[in-house]
């Protein structure tokens, strides 16, 4: 009987199980497919090289890592900046592929700067970045460095380049007659922030070059700023929301209080995680051999 029942069952929903299934796969696909559509969306690609493609994180991130000065020099050329990136990845691509890449010197080499890379990154994330401070060192920074603790004013900001004073003025009067901001930056901006509308998110004061800090915090919400001359072209900026400068309250201030007070600590922390390696270890050290190192 029970064998009856299991044929006809299965007779009845072996089709719709295989399909049931099939949707489910579908589904998982489609969803898959709309997450890497979104992140990419996210972070918008701005050039390829030769398949390779360069977005505007690794713009950000390799930005972040000039000193201040050439950080604001990139904001107003970022074209140039964009094409240095370019012929970086260029080089690369044609220096992989080159016996060089493969030169057992090179590998060497490139073994050793993996394990300094790594000791540092670890030192600072671990211990340097995270160190060991007096709860009540901190609270009595803070009363004494009140004046340090305050958050600067920082505006949501949206930018359209384009090279011509014509067009600046174009998009300003489209701007001003209702035509959509973010819909004019990926249709006419030069800059790297274009397929994102002209988003930049939220600029702090002093991070940005001080002849568009004036325009664009003196800005309303929504408003537009008229075109704004520099050397890499014509500025058009608006502006979103508005944070004020505000006092930041002890719990607010203790990572920028580590940060302060790392230093002082730091070392000392240092210190004591190294003898505590070094006490867990085992190790042999050969004094004559170094005695007999020839420079």
């Amino acid at each position: 009987m029970f064998k009856r029942i299991g044929a006809w069952f299965y007779r009845k929903y072996r089709i719709i199980i295989p399909v049931t299934a099939g949707i489910i796969i579908l589904m998982a696909i489609v969803l898959i497919l709309k997450s890497v559509t979104l992140s990419q969306r996210a972070d918008p690609v701005l050039a390829v090289v030769n398949g390779y493609r360069i977005r505007v994180s690794e713009f950000k991130e390799k930005t972040a890592a000039l000193p201040e000065f050439f950080q604001s020099y990139v904001i107003t050329n970022r074209s140039q900046f964009l094409q240095d990136l370019i012929d970086r990845e260029l080089i690369y691509q044609k220096a992989r592929l080159s016996r060089h890449a493969r030169n057992q010197e090179f590998k060497r080499r490139l073994a050793e700067l993996k394990k300094d890379i790594l000791v540092q990154e670890y030192v600072r994330r671990e211990i340097l970045e995270n160190p060991r401070i007096p709860e009540e060192e901190m609270h009595q920074y803070y009363q004494n460095q009140t004046g340090e603790f305050v958050q600067p004013a920082s505006i949501h900001l949206y930018e359209i380049l384009v090279s011509e004073r014509a067009t600046a003025e174009n998009v300003v009067r489209r701007c001003k007659e209702g035509e959509n901001f973010e819909d004019l930056a990926q249709k006419y901006s030069q800059a790297p922030s274009a397929p994102s509308g002209g988003d930049l998110g939220f600029i702090r004061e002093g991070k940005i070059p001080k002849h568009l800090e004036e325009v664009a915090f003196k800005l309303f919400p929504n408003q537009v700023s008229s075109p704004i001359q520099t050397e890499g072209g014509f500025y058009i900026l608006k502006a979103g929301q508005k944070i004020l400068s505000r006092q930041l309250d002890y719990k607010e201030a203790v990572p920028l209080i580590k940060k302060m007070l790392a230093s002082k600590y730091g070392e000392q922390n240092y210190k004591d995680f190294l003898k505590d390696l070094r006490a867990k270890a085992r190790i042999k050290v050969v004094g004559e051999a170094i005695e007999k190192i020839r420079f």
